[in-house]
Parts: C-alpha cells; structure tokens; sequence
C-alpha cells in the first residue's frame, strides 16, 4: 500500500473528528428536546470521524495502481508556512494588543503567501479589511473586542 495525500486527510479528519467528540462529552450532550452546549461538538466530531474514515477508506480502494502523490509539494510550503504563521500571530495579538494589530498582522503575515502579490496593494487591502472587519463584529454585533490595546 503507498502512501498518497488522500490517506493524511483522512488521518487528520479521524483525529480532528475524534477529539471534538473526546471534548464535547464533558459538557454535556442534554437530549434532542433540549441540546446541551456539548451536543454540536460530539455531533460535528462524530461527523468528521464518519468522514474521515469514508476518505481513508476511498483512498485506499482508488489508490491501486495510482502513483503516489506528494503531501506537501515544495511550491506549496512557503503558502502553508506563511498562512499558519499569520493565523499564530493573530493568535497571540488579538488578545495582547487589540483586534486591529493582530488583523494587520494577519493579512501582512498572509500577503507573504502568494508571490504575485503587490506590496502596493497591501494599505488599501489592510484599510478595507480593517474597516468591514470594525464595522461588523465591532459597531454592527457589538462583540466586545478591544481595537486597540496600549497596556502592552
């Protein structure tokens, strides 16, 4: 049996499916009248899990005879790395320094992915990005989010 990229999804879905589920039993499933605030973890886990284990299990029947596909393609690296780097710190900013510093970072972090990206185009982007992403969750669903936070 070889290896293909169909295999990992598969793996990575089972896993992602299986803890949702391992964490949503702790909160507590309640009944179909009355779902308690662990019933969509346990329900969309148990749903990946389903999924990922249909995709190993198509993987593996399509897989004979198929060359072997790359899990990760070189020119595909420097899109993956810069896309968890920007998600990581947008991660740690949102809470240190404000929503707006960690949404900058995020699309400055994240323009890195594609190679043909303009360097003028990144103000009007991080301008428009900033005010529809304000405008939204800030003024029109009134979420809490501190934009700025000098107390660095």
């Amino acid at each position: 049996m070889k290896f293909h990229a169909d295999h990992a999804v598969g793996v990575l879905f089972i896993a992602s499916g299986g803890v949702a589920a391992y964490l949503g039993v702790d909160y507590g499933f309640g009944n179909l009248s009355e779902m308690g605030p662990g019933a969509l973890p346990i329900l969309l886990g148990a749903t990946l899990l389903i999924f990922g284990v249909a995709l190993l299990l198509q993987a593996h029947l399509a897989s004979e005879g198929r060359p072997s596909i790359a899990l990760m393609p070189r020119e595909e690296l420097r899109p993956f790395v810069a896309i968890l780097a920007a998600l990581f710190v947008f991660g740690l900013l949102v809470d240190s320094a404000g929503l707006l510093p960690g949404l900058f970072a995020l699309v400055c972090i994240g323009w890195l992915a594609d190679r043909r990206g303009r360097l003028k185009e990144l103000p009007l982007l991080l301008l428009a990005i900033g005010a529809i992403i304000v405008a939204i969750f800030y003024f029109g669903l009134g979420i809490p989010f501190h934009l700025l936070d000098w107390s660095i």
